[in-house]
């Protein structure tokens, strides 16, 4: 089956498929039968992974005039997947898109601005010793912050105040601790919780202070919840791609990527796709080393896997606010009625504990019961709870930015396998941005490098 939209890319593979609609894009993907294998060497591009990273590639790609083909073990969307219970859209954790941040800038420069709540955190709920106290952030409101000395009332206040004028690549190579090193202990643990906040990471003694601060001044520009979860996000990335001329092929699970003499092969079951260039877009450091046989220049810049423990809590009614743990690193966040993302009248809450470098697996068992008893203390009763969620161990970012790796420049570059014709994205590629954002930046540059590469064997 063939659809107009394809066409363009069409020419590369010869299709006979079944379609069929992805939940979380609603949009048809196309789960392939056959190809013929004397045609394929036609693709100029092969996209490996169809999350954020991938679906921002393959659009780069194909607007730079390629001809792609996408290949998931799954459906679109990855870590970016939404769920359907009982009327409630449940993530895969707790997400929050960055206002300010390179996806939703992407999106809205293309038209598709994604739709939600903008999180208000005037006032949060400060968890300290068992309590929940309530804090104003404000000039003022720190001022008089409950859960601080009054000296370290000051110190905070003059600190936040410099915040947005502090430059992070001044503060790159130092970890968030020797930057706080000399602060009272009250007021670094009332930075490290906003740093745990808008990073999802939870390691201050090796985690970079310039994407930290970077981070935090992102946060500061606002966040959005969306309608209908992150499905929305991967709804309007795979149209784009789609209108592009991507062909997106789903239960399609890569064994090995190879490069050489000018070409790219991609190996998934008992086939074979022949391009010009490849860009792997699936899962970390680790995983694309194994597809590839490469070594990833700057992985050791880069912190283990951080996970975090989450559970979502589907309620009778709706409860409003954000609690973050200032001595223990956790968080509590309603998620709907701010963003539509449960039944009329019902509210969906996010709770997370933020687990160590690896630390994860021997932290995650236990975390069920501190966040539950955490829903008590916001004031969710037991009787409010229509359906909890565990996600015990989420992967939540495949590697942070390090003091001693330098920081977000640091990090791999999108030609860090030194592999002729074959890229990496993902959110621990590239020196822009985190999580999410760093996804969309990075595939954009590697599906942009991977264009001209293709425009270059051309000519």
């Amino acid at each position: 089956m063939r659809r107009t939209a394809h066409e363009p890319a069409c020419r590369a593979v010869d299709i006979a498929a079944s379609c069929h609609k992805s939940r979380s894009a609603d949009v048809e993907v196309e789960e392939v039968d056959n190809m013929n294998e004397n045609e394929v060497t036609g693709t100029d591009v092969v996209v490996v992974g169809a999350g954020i990273a991938g679906l921002s590639a393959a659009i780069a790609a194909a607007e730079g005039g390629t001809r792609v083909v996408m290949l998931d073990a799954h459906e679109p969307g990855g870590r970016a997947s939404t769920v359907e219970r009982d009327g409630f859209q449940l993530n895969v954790g707790g997400h929050a898109l960055y206002l300010g941040g390179h996806l939703n800038t992407m999106l809205t420069q293309r038209g598709r601005p994604p739709q939600g709540g903008v999180v208000s955190s005037s006032t949060i709920g400060v968890l300290r010793d068992g309590a929940i106290h309530p804090v104003v952030m404000s000039a003022t409101g720190l001022l008089r912050n409950p859960v601080l000395g009054r000296r370290s009332r000051v110190r905070l206040a003059a600190l936040f105040a410099r915040l947005p004028r502090m430059k992070p690549a001044e503060l790159a190579g130092s970890s968030v601790n020797a930057w706080l090193h000399g602060q009272p202990d009250d007021v670094q643990e009332f930075l490290q919780m906003f740093v745990r906040l808008s990073t999802y990471t939870h390691a201050p003694d090796l985690f970079d202070a310039g994407a930290a601060v970077a981070q935090l001044q992102l946060a500061a520009r606002g966040v959005r919840y969306l309608d209908g979860g992150w499905a929305q996000l991967v709804g309007i990335l795979t149209g784009l791609a789609v209108d592009a001329g991507v062909i997106i092929v789903s239960s399609a699970e890569v064994t090995a990527v190879h490069g050489e003499n000018g070409r790219v092969e991609v190996s998934y079951g008992d086939r074979s796709l022949f391009a010009k260039a490849a860009i792997v877009a699936a899962g970390g450091p680790d995983l694309t080393s194994r597809l590839t046989g490469g070594t990833v220049q700057g992985r050791e810049s880069l912190t283990e896997p951080v996970a975090a423990s989450c559970l979502d809590l589907a309620l009778t009614r709706a409860h409003e606010g954000i609690v973050l743990g200032m001595d223990e690193p956790l968080y509590l966040s309603s998620h709907a009625p701010l963003a539509k993302l449960a039944p009329a009248g019902g509210g969906l809450v996010s709770l997370m504990r933020y687990l160590a470098p690896g630390h994860s697996s021997a932290e995650a068992p236990g975390a069920r019961a501190v966040l539950r008893e955490m829903a008590r203390t916001a004031g969710i009763p037991d009787d409010a709870i229509i359906f909890e969620r565990p996600l015990l161990r989420m992967v939540v970012t495949h590697g942070a930015p390090t003091a001693r790796g330098g920081g977000l420049a640091g990090r791999p570059r999108i030609d860090a396998l030194g592999v002729p014709g074959v890229f990496i994205a993902g959110d621990w590629v590239g020196p822009r941005g985190m999580l999410a954002d760093a996804s969309a930046a990075s595939g954009e540059q590697a599906g942009r490098a991977a264009a001209e590469l293709c425009a270059s064997i051309s000519a």
